[in-house]
């Protein structure tokens, strides 16, 4: 992962060059795919990441010819993590553009855009929207190619059971995106028998957490799971620091980005942070193939969620090569049809073939295997990194079969 800025650079270069070249107006032969990220604010790293890599997934359904409804031709929005501004985006994406699909939304967006997407018969689809209340609401026009937050909850609860920690306290970010995992990471620190010191809701945008970390401090655990932003994860981290905390950390993904490291003195989290976030199977040979692809097209590593961003592109794709129409309906009466029951393919020009052949195909992403439950979402596998020498590097690897 110390090659990460690169990445980064190179997608923002890939989302910037999206976001300007694509026509203002659809060909006829054109079908119109909205990518709806935020490319500012406190997640904008990761929105880059993402529309860069659906770009990338884009650029090679093209070169194998388009769907039988044309190209895929983009338009990609900022959302600036506002949901409203999602909103706005999305609808103007759908009645101006003719979007069949956006893709990229975060958790808040995701919710916020259920209605549109059913009134609108549009699919909406995230690579990293883990929240639980699309457990409930999605599964009809609303989809992801990651695991709920429960998953991340019960990654972070293996880990801390494994490290043999024997006081953990928590410090939790009051979101539903970093309460819902550390309830699930909770429930199993108590299976365990881990004694947990503190658990303290916190509000983001707070210039001090120093009110919050006195109980922490003085109660001296061995570890703090940290599930926060980024911007209030590192004020805490940083006071923690200067209370003489010395034990080590569990941080969420929003944490995973090498900025952390250029905020802090990086000797604050080096061998003594680890980090927690959706990963794919790196030894899979569909990753193997979407690496190769990707360090081919942007002289870079893959960075998080390259991979689900990329296969979105793929599932919208293929839905659209197996239905009978050429708009959002279509998709998503498609979408379980090509992740399920048939023909293993791992590229779009694969199941292209066999779909013209009349064979079902089961698509295995990039990211692993997509086949989706009733609420849109498929398992998901974990990756645990750890801070060595200013950079986060891959430790612990935990498959879905782990959670089973």
């Amino acid at each position: 992962m110390g090659g990460m800025k690169k990445v980064l650079s190179g997608f923002t270069a890939l989302a910037t060059i999206a976001s300007v070249a694509v026509p203002a107006v659809a060909q006829a032969d054109d079908v119109t795919v909205g990518v709806l990220v935020p490319l500012t604010g406190e997640l904008g790293e990761f929105g880059k990441i993402v529309a860069g890599s659906v770009e990338l997934g884009v650029k090679q359904i093209n070169e194998a010819g388009g769907t039988k409804c044309g190209m895929l031709r983009t338009v990609v929005a900022d959302t600036a993590g506002s949901a409203e501004q999602a909103i706005r985006e999305a609808t103007k994406m759908i009645d101006t553009e003719g979007a069949v699909a956006l893709l990229g939304p975060t958790s808040g967006a995701m919710v916020a855009l259920v209605d549109l997407a059913k009134r609108k018969e549009t699919v909406v689809m995230s690579p990293y929207a883990g929240t639980i209340t699309l457990n409930e609401i999605g599964g009809d026009y609303i989809y992801r190619t990651v695991s709920s937050d429960l998953g991340d909850g019960e990654a972070s609860g293996l880990w801390l059971k494994e490290k043999g920690y024997k006081k953990v306290a928590f410090l939790v970010q009051n979101e539903e995106s970093t309460i819902s995992p550390a309830q699930v990471a909770q429930e199993r620190l108590k299976d365990a028998g881990i004694e947990l010191t503190d658990y303290v809701i916190y509000n983001p945008g707070q210039p001090s957490y120093q009110a919050e970390l006195i109980s922490v401090l003085a109660n001296e655990p061995d570890a703090i799971y940290l599930a926060g932003g980024q911007e209030s994860g590192v004020t805490v981290l940083k006071e923690a620091a200067a209370g003489g905390y010395g034990g080590e950390w569990l941080l969420t993904a929003d944490l995973a980005v090498p900025e952390v490291f250029d905020a802090l003195d990086p000797r604050i989290l080096n061998d003594k942070a680890y980090v927690e976030v959706a990963q794919a199977d790196k030894s899979l040979p569909e990753y193997k193939a979407f690496e190769a692809f990707h360090k081919a097209e942007t002289g870079a590593e893959p960075g998080p969620f390259a991979a689900n961003s990329y296969d979105m592109a793929m599932l919208v794709a293929l839905a659209l090569e197996a239905s009978d129409g050429c708009t959002g309906a279509a998709v998503n009466s498609m979408i379980r049809d090509v992740t399920e029951g048939g023909e293993k393919v791992s590229s779009f020009a694969d199941g292209k073939a066999a779909l013209a052949d009349g064979k079902d195909i089961d698509y295995e992403g990039a990211s692993g295997p997509l086949t989706l439950d009733k609420s849109g979402t498929p398992a998901g596998a974990y990756q645990i990194m750890k801070a060595v020498d200013g950079a986060w590097v891959d430790e612990k690897f935990f498959p879905a079969s782990a959670f089973e």
